[in-house]
């Protein structure tokens, strides 16, 4: 990796060089200190204009040879260069912009404290930063000395100076989190301020595995659903989320069955580790996803919620109903201000109890049965639970849900699958023709 971005530093660098002819000497990079025992040093200070562009002045500190040091072309001054390369000062300058595009992906500010992108509930002050950042630097950049010169540059380029380079300064954060799986970025950046973006690509996805296998997955569908029908549509879902992350569907999945033990859990933590398990989050009952303080579950691409209970036409069943359709949504962490995010969070909810709560025409509910034999206490149980051992045990290896992915995103849904809008009359199930035709039995309960 530092290899990497050593390669983008010196092509920038090179880029922004002024021309030369094709005869002169190679032109070095520029040093923020000298070496020691070279008699003629050449010094380069650089400073940056606000909209980001480098204008570069040199000087020799021979002053018998300073009439003939340098040629005027532009603006700029182009000096001729000795054939040593001063590579302490090279590595000086590469080191500081590596470390300042790191800092920069990994930490957002406001009001002088700073927040680590991946978790900004606590904030630290300069002084913890670098030891914080310290820290994590031998494990990053292990070849990375960072010594009190190189943290000072890093500091006054990436915290202190006023530019536009969005790569090599700490964002201010505008105190907005949100998962935008579209984008790869750590900070989403609006009229000079950044909203942290959550999502983080699965480690899994980084093996290069190009296998595709799916062989387990359906089975373990086929165990859980008692109709055909719900495990295509499920299959569907599933795989048209992780193909179009970006985008929201327009309803959820819940898991119905009355006993326990029939694997809805199981299915919620495979979804969750597809998606990836520091995009995903898994609560018990709904107060978590209606209560007032809701910015960390709606920084999550999937929301798994299991025990769900509802009563129609409650404050909470008004709130999931946005939540599920909405783009954007109000969010508020604890001793912050309430924001408005783009929406993204995907939904899978599991019952023990019958969904009356499911209005007749409620379109953003597929109520899937899970009323199998294999549940804790049914004649199949011991079958069920030697299968989902097993289940377990493969699914906990990268390698294999990295070939679930592959065979998910290869999948092709089925003709009435839209994920938008559900479709109703493709969805033939006793289950889903029972909450249709259930007006009545709501108003009975």
């Amino acid at each position: 990796m530092y290899e990497r971005k050593l390669e983008r530093y010196l092509q920038r660098r090179d880029s922004q060089s002024p021309s030369r002819p094709s005869n002169s000497a190679e032109k070095k990079l520029p040093g923020a200190a000298s070496k020691e025992g070279r008699e003629e040093q050449i010094i380069e200070v650089a400073e940056e204009s606000a909209d980001g562009v480098i204008a570069s002045s040199r000087a020799a500190n021979d002053t018998n040879n300073r009439d003939n040091a340098a040629t005027s072309t532009t603006e700029t001054e182009v000096v001729e260069e000795t054939d040593e390369q001063p590579e302490e000062e090279n590595q000086h300058e590469v080191a500081k912009a590596t470390l300042c595009m790191d800092l920069a992906s990994k930490f957002v500010r406001k009001e002088g404290r700073f927040y680590r992108i991946e978790d900004p509930s606590s904030s630290m002050s300069a002084t913890d930063l670098k030891r914080v950042y310290a820290v994590d630097l031998s494990d990053t950049f292990p070849d990375i000395e960072m010594t009190d010169e190189l943290w000072r540059d890093v500091v006054q380029h990436a915290v202190e100076r006023v530019h536009s380079d969005r790569s090599h300064t700490i964002a201010v954060w505008d105190g907005r989190v949100e998962c935008n799986p579209g984008l790869s970025e750590g900070v989403i950046w609006h009229k000079g301020s950044a909203t942290i973006n959550s999502w983080i690509k699965p480690a899994y996805r980084k093996l290069g595995i190009q296998e595709a296998d799916s062989a387990l997955f359906d089975e373990l569908l086929e165990r859980i659903f008692v109709h055909p029908t719900d495990r295509v549509y499920f299959k569907d879902w599933l795989s048209s989320g992780l193909q179009n992350e970006h985008l929201k569907p327009g309803w959820a999945f819940l898991l119905y069955s009355q006993n326990k033990g029939t694997g809805k859990s199981t299915l919620l933590q495979t979804s969750g580790q597809l998606f990836g398990a520091q995009n995903s989050i898994t609560v018990n009952g709904l107060q978590t996803l209606t209560s007032r303080f809701n910015q960390t579950t709606m920084a999550k691409k999937f929301v798994g919620c299991e025990e769900v209970k509802l009563k129609p036409g409650t404050d909470a069943g008004n709130a999931i109903k946005a939540l599920i359709t909405e783009s954007r949504v109000a969010v508020e962490g604890k001793g912050k201000e309430v924001t408005q995010v783009n929406n993204f969070t995907s939904y899978v909810m599991t019952t023990n109890h019958y969904p009356h709560w499911i209005e007749p025409d409620d379109r953003r509910w597929y109520v899937a049965d899970a009323n199998h034999s294999g549940h804790a206490s049914g004649p199949d149980a011991e079958d069920f639970q030697s299968f989902m051992t097993h289940f377990h045990e493969q699914m906990s290896r990268r390698e294999v849900l990295a070939r679930l992915y592959n065979a998910l995103l290869e999948h092709r849904q089925s003709n009435s699958f839209n994920p938008r809008s559900m479709n109703m009359a493709a969805i033939d199930t006793p289950i889903m023709r029972r909450l249709s035709a259930g007006a009545g039995e709501v108003l009975q309960q």
